[in-house]
């Protein structure tokens, strides 16, 4: 007897509901196993530390253990890479910051697209940059600085931690922004960038916030501005470069939670509240605060529009900078 049209319809549907529903259930009864954080730093950092932090209380709300798995390597890249390639079912997941995804791609090759490999999940923290200067430099304010740097012939050097950091291209942000008569100095690491100001050697650095705390407060260098929009927790008395006047001035270094391209969207729903109840913490906050940064707590979609609008400016001013990496 042939078989009608309706009832081959029927077979050929019926599989596709049953193979469907494992991975319905997949996702709401995730997660059923332990769960690897990506670090893309070695043990001992900032970054170890905030990673330290969260784990526990993402267990707590999860219900799973989370295991830090560390990545070091390429600046971030490598960590980056194991969670673009890592299977989209929630159970790797990483804490990214913006260098191998905003800065990196710009410089060299990685072998993840930083805009399509990744599923953004939240916000961890942000963290400005603060504008240094040696106490003999006879600049108290940016508008000084500038002013210091247009009448010097040579201009006036900064130090960053390295070429191509954030210190750097937020550096190279401002000479493009004020006009101001800027020199790179690179050196192999923030100690060796800050010792150098400390000893008069260079009058201005843009340094990490938690480093240079104790040497405001001791008054070995002076905190000029912070390269947020806004003031920083870390220095309330110190205004910012946009409330000095360079408008819509902004670098700041941040973390996000992010998963590989793909994740369900049930899972990002679980993973960022989670996320954000682990942010409430007090003792997180506080943690995060004592290392210079802010806690960022926001949607998916507040961290893919972070992402995209860092790529796009940093790419800007690495073309118009023409900077390069060996």
């Amino acid at each position: 007897m042939p078989i009608s049209r309706r009832s081959l319809a029927a077979f050929l549907f019926t599989p596709i509901v049953f193979c469907a529903a494992p991975a319905l259930a997949l996702d709401t009864d995730w997660p059923t196993r332990p769960i690897r954080l990506v670090l893309g730093y070695p043990p001992g950092g900032a970054a170890d530390s905030s990673a330290r932090d969260l784990a526990p209380l993402l267990e707590k709300t999860l219900g799973q253990p989370v295991v830090v798995d560390y990545k070091p390597g390429a600046g971030g890249a490598i960590g980056a890479d194991a969670v673009a390639k890592a299977p989209a079912d929630g159970y790797t997941i990483g804490l990214v910051d913006g260098g191998p995804l905003t800065i990196s791609p710009h410089l060299r090759h990685v072998p993840y697209d930083p805009l399509k490999s990744f599923t953004p999940i939240g916000g961890v923290s942000r963290a400005p940059l603060v504008l240094l200067v040696h106490p003999s430099v006879q600049a108290n304010n940016v508008a000084e600085l500038i002013n210091l740097a247009k009448r010097n012939p040579q201009g006036l050097s900064y130090s960053s931690s390295g070429p191509g950091t954030i210190h750097h291209l937020a550096g190279e942000l401002f000479r493009s922004t004020t006009q101001a008569p800027m020199v790179h100095v690179p050196y192999k690491g923030a100690g060796p960038a800050l010792n150098d100001l400390m000893a008069g050697q260079i009058p201005v650095s843009f340094a990490t916030l938690a480093p240079a705390i104790p040497l405001v407060a001791s008054g070995k260098v002076r905190a000029i501005a912070v390269t947020s929009i806004a003031r920083s927790s870390a220095f309330p008395d110190v205004p910012s470069l946009a409330e000095q006047g360079v408008k819509g001035y902004d670098a700041i270094g941040w973390f996000g939670l992010l998963g590989p391209a793909g994740l369900p969207p049930t899972i990002v729903a679980k993973l960022n509240a989670a996320l954000g109840k682990a942010l409430a913490d007090a003792r997180v906050r506080e943690r995060l605060r004592s290392l210079g940064s802010d806690p960022m707590p926001g949607s998916p979609a507040d961290l893919s529009a972070l992402i995209s609008a860092d790529y796009a400016k940093w790419g800007k001013v690495i073309r118009d900078g023409h900077i390069r990496v060996e």
